[in-house]
Parts: C-alpha cells; structure tokens; sequence
C-alpha cells in the first residue's frame, strides 16, 4: 500500500472520529439563582445547558443517600472541566457535582438536610427559548419539617403491608420528564408508612429502597410473588396495599383510580374508602373503583387494593407526582381511607 493511500486511510479515519465525537450531546454550561416563592421563602433554581434538545434524563433521591439528588442526563458528555464542582447557596443545597459514567453524565446535588423535605422538580426547556439547544431546569425548595398530626385511631394494632410497585430494575412507566413510577411509589409508600406507625399500626414494606423484592431483572411472576409473600408469610396481616402511577399511550389521559380484586367485599370496601379520601384531596378526575385481576390481589388472601395515584405520561400529572407536596397530600388522604376502612369493621 502507497504511502499516499494510507495518508488517505488515516486521514478518513480521524475525520470519522471527529464527526462520531461531534455529534455525541454535551453540557455545556451551569448556572444557578435564588428566587422567591413567597414573601417569606426560597427556592433554588438550577439550569444546566445543552447543545441538544429532546434530552433523556432523570432525577430522584439518591437510594444510597438521602441527602442527595441524583440526576442522570443519558448519552451525554461534559464539555467544560469547571463544572465538575459547584457551590451552591449552602442552605437549600450545598453543591452539585458532575462526572462522567460511562456514556452518561451523573449529577450529585448534596442538601443540609434529608431529602424526603426537598420539594423539587425539573423541565427540560424546548428549543424554542434556547436556539443552540436546550437547558434542563432543576428548581428545589426546602419545605417544612412538621410532625404528623394525624389522628387515626382505628389503624392502632392492626397489621399492614405496603407495597411500592416497581423498584430495582424495574423502572415501572416513565414520564415525559423522566420521572420514574418506582421513584414516585416508594416516596409515597415511605410517607404512609410514616403516618400509619405513629399512629399505632404494624407496618411492613416489601421494599424501603429502590430494588428489586425478589432479584434483578427476575420474571414477572417471581417478582409479584415474592411481594405476595411478604404479605402471606406475616401472621394476621390485615389488608395489603400497593401503590403505583398509571400510564397510557394518550398523553391527556388524566385521574385517579383503585382496583379490587373482585371476590373480595372487604377489598371493594377498603378501595372505596380510600379512592374517596384521594379525590377529594387531590381534586383530579375520579376514575372510580373497578374490579381487577392483577397478581398481586388475586394471590393475596387478605383484603387488597392496587392505587393508581395519577398519570404518570400527563406532563401536568408528572408534575404533581414529582411534588414533595402532592407525595404528602395523597399519603394522608390513603391513611385516612385506610382509617375509615377499619372504623366500618
């Protein structure tokens, strides 16, 4: 072979290369400011720029840290050594910090403070407001720590399995934002739980992190029997619940609805008490109560729902489910569905 024709080959190659490399999306730059969400309160406002639109991404509390929030923005590359480490205000978040994993981008944003307090929320700017690209807006507010001051004096006693649906690697639907429905079930599982022992129950989760209850990447069928059993194996397990977010094709489909499964009288009581108290504290579309054969209430041989908190894949909805705000409204109005349900017994 010439030395001309290798030139050549070479030549290609690099140009290849760099094309390959163009066309990988990268972060560009990182900006943050405090804004006003009231008179008397703040809130965070964090955007990061990309060169690339209709980016893939997604943010949660970090499962092995819940001082964290973890973003990971997929197929992306850090164009700009300096933002590896940032400080932010120190008071609503500490810093954030980036790094390459693999062909994807991790964000760490570390808070003062536990997690389950930080109401946050993102939105992926369109192209319209950014011409070269786009900018992922990340705002978060430090909300209140207020004890619960729930009074449910029928659930005292009794024993109660929650089930967060989804988890591990199952990411269960995922919205427009990124959102996933394991996130959003296990925070709200996590709150119920909270309310439900401080007012006297016997509480067991079949998860309190993100994984999976059986193994990575099982069947479908191991994965709900193994949820099943959590429930099956207790002594007197009083009722079983499992909580998730809906999910459809048609980006409008709105509400809220329970599922029973339908031999079950107890089970269509408990759905209905607790259907109600979700409507009238979130005010969405009552889908009602309907009769089910899903797994895990048809093997459950105690009295079972299955919640379908809101649409996941209704932008507006995602919104509400991602909102630390919303995740305490909807565990209170369950508890006290759940309350109602044994006060009828």
């Amino acid at each position: 072979m010439s030395k001309k024709i290798i030139f050549l080959f070479l030549s290609l190659m690099f140009l290849v290369q760099a094309v390959c490399s163009a066309s990988v999306p990268t972060v560009r730059d990182f900006r943050y400011s405090i804004l006003k969400a009231s008179a008397d309160e703040n809130y965070l406002h964090m955007e990061i720029k990309l060169d690339s639109v209709n980016q893939k991404y997604n943010l949660q509390v970090n499962p092995d840290n819940n001082k964290q929030l973890l973003l990971t923005i997929f197929n992306t590359r850090l164009k700009n050594d300096n933002l590896k480490q940032i400080d932010l205000d120190g008071t609503i978040a500490q810093q954030i910090s980036f790094q390459q994993k693999g062909n994807d981008i991790q964000a760490v944003i570390s808070l003062p403070y536990n997690a389950g307090l930080a109401d946050y929320k993102s939105h992926l700017l369109s192209q319209e407001r950014h011409l070269s690209g786009s900018a992922l807006t990340i705002d978060v507010k430090k909300m209140p720590n207020k004890p619960n001051n729930m009074s449910l004096s029928a659930v005292a006693g009794h024993t109660i399995v929650l089930d967060p649906g989804h988890g591990g690697s199952d990411s269960g639907a995922v919205g427009p934002d990124g959102i996933m429905e394991k996130t959003i079930t296990l925070a709200v599982a996590q709150k119920v739980y909270n309310i439900l022992v401080s007012n006297g129950a016997a509480v067991v989760m079949t998860r309190t992190t993100d994984k999976d209850v059986y193994a990575p990447n099982d069947s479908a069928a191991e994965e709900l029997q193994a949820r099943v059993n959590v429930a099956e194996f207790l002594k007197n397990t009083d009722i079983f619940i499992s909580i998730h977010a809906n999910s459809f094709t048609n980006p409008t489909a709105n509400g809220t609805e329970t599922f029973y499964y339908g031999p079950s009288y107890q089970g269509q009581q408990l759905a209905s008490f607790v259907q109600s108290e979700m409507i009238q504290a979130n005010g969405l579309t009552d889908r009602g109560t309907s009769e089910a054969n899903f797994y895990v209430l048809k093997h459950t041989s105690m009295p079972s729902i299955l919640i379908e908190l809101a649409f996941i894949s209704n932008y507006n909805e995602e919104s509400l489910l991602n909102s630390d705000t919303f995740q305490t409204l909807m565990a209170q109005a369950i508890c006290r569905g759940i309350n109602k349900y044994f006060q009828a017994e």
